[in-house]
C-alpha cells in the first residue's frame, strides 16, 4: 500500500524514541553541479556509487566527486550513496530540478555496524495504486518479514546504540493519509514494526529518510550474535485473510554515540 512524505517521523516506540537526521551538509566545493563529499574536510570523492533502484539506474562520482543523474524522476523515488570508508546514505528525490545535489557524507567509525544497504521489499505484492509510492517499488517482495544478525563489542554504558533506516517508503498508516502520503481512502495499516533481539523497540508510522532509534543498552548481547527484524504492517479493514502492507527500505546502519 503506497505517496511520498515529509521528513518527520511518528514512532510509538517501546523502550526507545526516534527523531530524523540528514546528511551533514557542508560548504559546496563546487555549486553548480552534483557532487559528491567528505562532510569534514569538504574533500570531493570519487568513486561513491550513486543508485536509484525504482529507475534501475546508477552511476559513480568522478575525479571532482561530481555526477549527473541521467534518469527521469517525475515522482519520489529514493537515492542511495555508497563509498568504501563512508556511512551508507539515502535521500528521496521528489525530482530532477535545477538545484544541484550536495551530499557531505561521513567517514565510519570502528564501532560502526553496516547492517544492509540493500533495498528489502516487504509485503505481499498485492497493493492499490493509491497506496504510497507505489510507482516507486523497484523489487517483489522477499516476505513478510526481514532478519538480519550481527556482533556487537562491549559498550561503555554511557554510549547510546543508535539504528538509522535510511530511507522507508511505502507506509499507509492512518498518520501517513493524514498527511497524504498515502491516498487510499478506504483502508489503513498497522505501522511496520522494528524489533531487536525478539523485543518491539518501535513501530514506524509515517514514511521518511534517515530515522533514528536508540537500542535499549539492556537488550544489547555483548560479544555475541545480535538480531534486527523489521516486520511488514497489515491492512485493518481485511478480516477474511492477512493483508501485507508493501514497503521497501534501505540503508541499515548501527551507529555508537558517545
Amino acid at each position: 500500500m503506497k505517496k511520498l512524505f515529509a521528513l518527520i517521523i511518528l514512532f510509538s516506540a517501546l523502550p526507545s524514541f526516534a527523531k530524523t537526521i540528514t546528511g551533514e551538509i557542508k560548504k559546496e566545493t563546487k555549486r553548480n553541479v552534483n557532487q559528491i563529499y567528505d562532510s569534514v574536510t569538504n574533500i570531493p570523492l570519487e568513486g561513491a556509487l550513486i543508485k536509484i533502484p525504482s529507475k534501475d539506474f546508477q552511476t559513480r562520482t568522478k575525479k571532482d566527486g561530481t555526477f549527473k543523474l541521467q534518469t527521469k524522476i517525475d515522482s519520489p523515488a529514493i537515492m542511495s550513496v555508497e563509498k568504501s570508508g563512508y556511512k551508507p546514505y539515502s535521500m528521496t528525490l521528489n525530482s530532477i530540478g535545477s538545484k544541484p545535489i550536495q551530499i557531505g557524507i561521513e567517514k565510519t567509525t570502528p564501532n560502526d555496524i553496516v547492517v544492509d544497504t540493500d533495498m528489502i521489499h516487504l509485503g505481499d505484492d498485492s497493493f492499490s495504486a493509491r497506496s504510497a509510492n507505489a510507482a516507486e517499488f523497484s523489487l517483489n517482495s522477499s516476505g513478510a518479514f526481514y532478519s538480519k544478525d550481527f556482533n556487537i563489542k562491549q559498550l561503555s554504558p554511557k554510549d547510546k546504540l543508535i539504528l538509522i533506516i535510511g530511507s522507508i517508503i511505502g507506509i499507509d498508516t492512518i498518520q501517513a493519509q493524514r498527511l497524504n502520503q498515502s491516498r487510499v481512502l478506504t483502508a489503513y495499516s498497522s505501522p511496520p514494526e522494528i524489533f531487536f533481539n525478539g523485543n518491539k523497540i518501535a513501530e514506524i508510522k509515517i514514511n521518511g529518510d534517515n530515522q533514528k532509534i536508540t537500542i535499549p543498552f539492556g537488550l544489547i548481547k555483548w560479544n555475541q550474535k545480535n538480531n534486527i527484524t523489521v516486520k511488514a504492517g497489515r491492512n485493518l479493514y481485511k478480516t477474511s485473510d492477512i493483508d501485507f502492507d508493501d514497503i521497501e527500505f534501505t540503508n541499515l546502519l548501527l551507529e555508537i554515540i558517545n
